[in-house]
C-alpha cells in the first residue's frame, strides 16, 4: 500500500517519538510505501525541519512551506510525487489539509484523520491553555460557505472566519477518523461527525526507546525530577513549581530539571522558582537532544506531568518507557493512558498540593515505585505496542480503500 502521511513537522531527526514518524515507521516495518508531506521551518533549526527532502526510517519526507491559500508549494509537491491510494492527515490545525485534501478527492484518493486533541483549536474553546475551565463553542466552527458569508456580513472580520473555514472544510470530506483517545472520538461525534471512528492510541519508537543512552552530560544532584514540555500554562509548569517547596523541604538537594523547546515563559518560571525560595533547586536546560532527553529520564526518580490539557500526552509513555514512575493530572486522555495506582499516579486537575504529596509518595516507598515501574512496562507491552496498533490503523485504511 502507498501511504500519504499529512502533517505539521512531525518527521524529523531531531524528535524520535512524534506521531508522524513513529506513524511511517511502523508502516515501513509492515511493508508499505511512505510518503510525508509536512511543514518546511528553516527559521526553526532545532526543530530539524530545514531540508525540503530527505529520507528518515524509510519515510521519504517533502517539506513545504505551510500556508493555507493558495498553496502552491502543496500542490506541487502533491504532483511530483507517485499518487497514494491513501492519505492520513494529521493534527486539528494543519494548515496543508485545505489543499491537500481537495486534490486528494479530485483524484479519488480517500482521506482519514487523526485530529490529534480538540481542545487545540482556538476557534472550539475560549482558552486553549485552560480548555476544562473554560467555554466550548461547537457554534464557532465554520464548515461551508454560506455560514463564512454570514459571518463575515454579519461581523466583518472576514479574515479570521476564512483561516475557521479552511481549517474545519476538509474535515467533511474525511472518509473515516482515527481519533488517538475515546475523549477525541466523543468529541468528534458532539461535533456531528458521522464518519466511521477507530480509537487507536499513539506509540512511541520502542527500538530507540530501549535502546543505549549516552551518560547525561549535565551533573545534579539526586533525587532529579523533570519536566519536560513547552514552558505555557496548559503544561502545568508553575503547578510544578508550586508544588516544589513541599519536596525540597524532604528532600533539599532535589534537583527539578526544566526541558522544552518552547521556553515562551522562562522569565515568569523564573520569577515564581525565586519568589517560592526554589531557585536554587531549578536547573534550566531548554532544548536537549533526544539521546539525553532519554539519558535524563532513565536518572529521574520521578517524571511530574501536570498538564491541564492534552491532545495525547506522549510523555507519559516515554516515562513509561524509560522505567521511571508518573504522576500526572486525572483528566481526559491521560487517564486513559495511566490506570492510578497500576502504571502511574492522578491528582486532581491544578493541584500543587496534592502533585507534592504524590511524589514524595514514589520517592519515599520504594514498594510503589517498583509496582508503577513494572506497570508502566506492562502498559507499553500490552496497550501500546507498536506493531500492534499500526496493524489497526492499516485495518483502518483497508476498511475506506
Amino acid at each position: 500500500m502507498r501511504v500519504l502521511i499529512v502533517g505539521l513537522g512531525g518527521v524529523s531527526r531531531a524528535f524520535r517519538n512524534w506521531p508522524e514518524r513513529t506513524l511511517g515507521q511502523a508502516l515501513v516495518a509492515a511493508g508499505h510505501e511512505v510518503t510525508a508531506l509536512t511543514y518546511w521551518q528553516p527559521d526553526q533549526p532545532h526543530l530539524g525541519l530545514t531540508e525540503r527532502a530527505e529520507e528518515i526510517d524509510g519515510i521519504v519526507v517533502r517539506r513545504v512551506k505551510p500556508q493555507l491559500w493558495p498553496g502552491r508549494e502543496t500542490i506541487a509537491a502533491l504532483e511530483s510525487l507517485p499518487l497514494p491510494d491513501i492519505a492520513h492527515v494529521i493534527h486539528p490545525r494543519n494548515v496543508l489539509a485545505l489543499q491537500a485534501v481537495r486534490w486528494l478527492r479530485r483524484r479519488g484518493v480517500p482521506v482519514v484523520w487523526t485530529w490529534l486533541g480538540p481542545y487545540h483549536d482556538r476557534w472550539l474553546v475560549a482558552d486553549r491553555e485552560r480548555p476544562y475551565e473554560s467555554t466550548i463553542h461547537p457554534e464557532w466552527l465554520i464548515y461551508t460557505l454560506p455560514q463564512l458569508i454570514t459571518r463575515g456580513l454579519r461581523d466583518g472580520r472576514w479574515r479570521d472566519h476564512w483561516r475557521n473555514y479552511a481549517i474545519h472544510r476538509p474535515l467533511r470530506d474525511v472518509a473515516a477518523f482515527i481519533p488517538c483517545s475515546q475523549h477525541e472520538a466523543q468529541v468528534l461525534r458532539e461535533l456531528g461527525f458521522t464518519q466511521p471512528m477507530s480509537v487507536v492510541p499513539l506509540w512511541l519508537d520502542m527500538t530507540f526507546m530501549d535502546g543505549p543512552a549516552p551518560s547525561l552530560e549535565a551533573t545534579f544532584s539526586q533525587p532529579i525530577i523533570p519536566y519536560i514540555g513547552q514552558l505555557t500554562p496548559r503544561k502545568g509548569y508553575d503547578v510544578l513549581v508550586a508544588a516544589m517547596p513541599a519536596i525540597i523541604a524532604r528532600h533539599p538537594q532535589a534537583s527539578f530539571v526544566f526541558v522544552t523547546h518552547n521556553p515562551a515563559q522562562r522569565a515568569e518560571l523564573q520569577r515564581l522558582a525565586s519568589e517560592l525560595g526554589v531557585a536554587a533547586n531549578l536547573h534550566f536546560l531548554g532544548t536537549l537532544s533526544e539521546e539525553q532527553k532519554l539519558a535524563l529520564l532513565r536518572a529521574s526518580a520521578v517524571l511530574p506531568f501536570p498538564s491541564r490539557y492534552e491532545g495525547f500526552g506522549l510523555p507519559v509513555l516515554e516515562g513509561m518507557a524509560a522505567g521511571v514512575p508518573v504522576v500526572s493530572t486525572n483528566i481526559p486522555v491521560l487517564n486513559e493512558l495511566i490506570r492510578d495506582g497500576e502504571d502511574g499516579l492522578l491528582i486532581p486537575y491544578n493541584d500543587a498540593k496534592a502533585l507534592a504529596e504524590a511524589i514524595l509518595r514514589v520517592l519515599d516507598d520504594q514498594a510503589l515505585r517498583e509496582r508503577l515501574i513494572a506497570g508502566g512496562r506492562r502498559a507499553l507491552r500490552e496497550r501500546f505496542a507498536p506493531e500492534r496498533l499500526v496493524m489497526q490503523v492499516i485495518e483502518v485504511y483497508r476498511s475506506v480503500l
